[in-house]
């Protein structure tokens, strides 16, 4: 596990990665930390996926961590970033560049702990998949490159990142395969949306980071909803609801 923080107050620095530093001690995973001053520094030292997560200071001379966040983005780097401040004014702006998490100073270990326990449960849902059968072929799919599932003609149809695949597996037995998933929710009959892949609760439904926006049921809708602040919640995600 490789993790930097990029802060220009180095007290603030020290005691983060002391948290960090502890938590991953207690679980027994090895971890390297470094500590850049600057974006600027940062960047000397940069390589798209050098990195599995960013602590940010967004308030900084020179570069500010929102800056130096859409150039991390431009580079494709889809590591996890987490913002620390000691405001909240910048909350909205990032959504823009899907900030996973919003930290702020002071620092209370148990949000911390609970950030990166967010964390550690995606790396483990990133490794799983399901197998289907798609026109005869065998097939794994990535549970996290699933945006939505649906029924077609009696069967499901995965709306997946490299596009959608049919396959004869019955919507029950898709359900089965993810029931301890707790990213997925049920939308309406024989639809279920990764919460993961949300990238914001409008009025007409899910907005999905591919663009795609999934329709909630009206009847019930407000349960739906509450399910995904709930999961937004227990995730510690900064994203959106009207």
């Amino acid at each position: 596990m490789n993790i930097a923080i990029i802060d220009d107050i180095a007290s603030d620095a020290e005691q983060l990665k002391r948290i960090i530093t502890s938590y991953f001690e207690n679980r027994q995973i090895p971890t390297e930390i470094r500590y850049f001053s600057s974006a600027e520094a940062f960047f000397d030292d940069y390589r798209p996926g050098n990195f599995q997560i960013l602590f940010l200071d967004i308030y900084m001379d020179g570069i500010t961590g929102m800056e130096a966040a859409r150039r991390i983005r431009n580079q494709s780097d889809d590591c996890i970033l987490v913002f620390v401040t000691t405001s909240s004014e910048f909350a909205v702006e990032s959504y823009d560049v899907n900030a996973a998490y919003y930290l702020l100073k002071p620092f209370q270990p148990e949000k911390l702990c609970q950030i990166l326990d967010s964390f550690r449960l995606k790396e483990a849902l990133h490794a799983r998949y399901i197998e289907i059968i798609s026109d005869r072929v065998p097939v794994r799919v990535p549970l996290h490159s699933i945006l939505y599932a649906d029924t077609f003609r009696n069967a499901v149809c995965l709306h997946t990142d490299a596009g959608p695949l049919r396959s004869y597996l019955t919507f029950h037995k898709f359900e089965e395969q993810i029931r301890d998933c707790h990213n997925f929710l049920s939308c309406y009959r024989g639809c279920m949306v990764n919460m993961d892949r949300i990238q914001e609760a409008t009025d007409d439904g899910f907005l999905l980071d591919n663009g795609e926006t999934v329709q909630i049921r009206k009847r019930g809708s407000a349960a739906i909803r509450k399910a995904y602040l709930q999961y937004l919640f227990s995730s510690g995600e900064g994203k959106s609801l009207p």
